[in-house]
């Protein structure tokens, strides 16, 4: 354990403190969508590091062999066993208040980096084309909650990184390369395929008083259509946009792939990873979560299937 701890490095606002504490457990949890990235420590001997007056937000940062969970905030620390549990957040410990809010001839990123702003963050997006809204609310609800699900109408997830939230494009994330190939065998004790295409909607139709849109998804085969009545939409266009989105966020869960694997530092939320396999798992998937133990170098991914039949 002593040598592999020498490839874990811990910063602590900027300052490498690895040398003055003994890390015992380091588990990084790298996420897309509703919920913030996580990283989980337990260290001993940190009387030195207290010395440095710890506080809320302050910047935490874990690296190990080309994996880098860039920075995260101080979020708690807890006495356990004669150490210390502590708990690190993609995003800063500040209140996430509910509120109304309305927005009029704003565009996407405008809206985002404004809520984003709230929560003492940036806010970046990657292949997200949606233009200005008319008119948009916001319903009693936080920030985080807003952006999470402008974005998924708008067919993207958002995720925290950096220091920033970021809203990633579905269709963009499963366009890029795919970063690993892996090859699965139908008994191979380490992965499991979940298939609920029963719960998969054959389409979304949005109705409203100024704009009606309907989206189709071709290999959905039966299954039920869903007809969303209480949006406030302001054109066809935008009700076409906000059904293929909200089509695509719901069905692109319908399959799931995990799998565990030795430490891959190349394995993150949003990747793209071609699976080959004489199974139904073979094919396309995007990764949903991450769960990096970087002192037992072992890797665990949640996948979603990619969803290309929508139109």
């Amino acid at each position: 354990m002593a040598e592999v701890q020498k490839d874990v490095r811990l910063w602590y606002q900027g300052v490498d403190i690895t040398d003055e504490v003994d890390i015992i457990e380091c588990v990084m949890l790298d996420r897309s969508g509703a919920a913030a990235d996580c990283l989980n420590l337990k260290v001993d001997h940190a009387d030195e590091w207290f010395r440095w007056g710890t506080a809320k937000n302050d910047k935490i940062r874990v690296t190990r062999a080309g994996y880098d969970s860039k920075t995260m905030f101080l979020n708690t620390i807890v006495p356990e066993d004669g150490a210390y549990r502590i708990y690190a957040t993609g995003t800063k410990a500040v209140p996430f208040a509910a509120r109304w809010q309305a927005f009029e001839k704003m565009g996407f990123q405008a809206i985002m980096a404004g809520c984003a702003g709230e929560c003492s963050m940036g806010f970046g997006s990657w292949g997200v084309s949606a233009g200005e809204y008319r008119y948009l609310m916001r319903q009693n609800e936080s920030a985080p909650v807003f952006m999470e699900r402008l974005a998924n109408r708008e067919g993207a997830v958002l995720k925290s990184m950096d220091g920033r939230f970021t809203a990633i494009g579905i269709l963009y994330a499963q366009g890029l390369q795919a970063m690993h190939t892996v090859e699965l065998e139908d008994d191979q004790l380490d992965s499991e395929y979940i298939d609920r295409r029963d719960l998969s909607w054959s389409g979304v139709e949005i109705r409203s008083l100024f704009g009606n849109g309907k989206a189709k998804d071709a290999s959905a085969g039966g299954a039920q259509n869903r007809v969303i009545t209480d949006l406030c939409v302001e054109d066809d266009a935008t009700a076409y946009r906000w059904a293929k989105g909200i089509l695509m966020t719901h069905n692109r869960q319908s399959e799931i792939l995990n799998l565990t694997m030795d430490f891959n530092p190349g394995y993150t939320a949003m990747v793209h990873i071609k699976v080959s396999s004489q199974t139904d798992a073979k094919g396309d998937w995007v990764i949903d979560r991450v769960e990096q133990d970087l002192l037992n170098g072992r890797t665990k991914a949640r996948m979603l299937r990619s969803v290309t039949g929508i139109g």
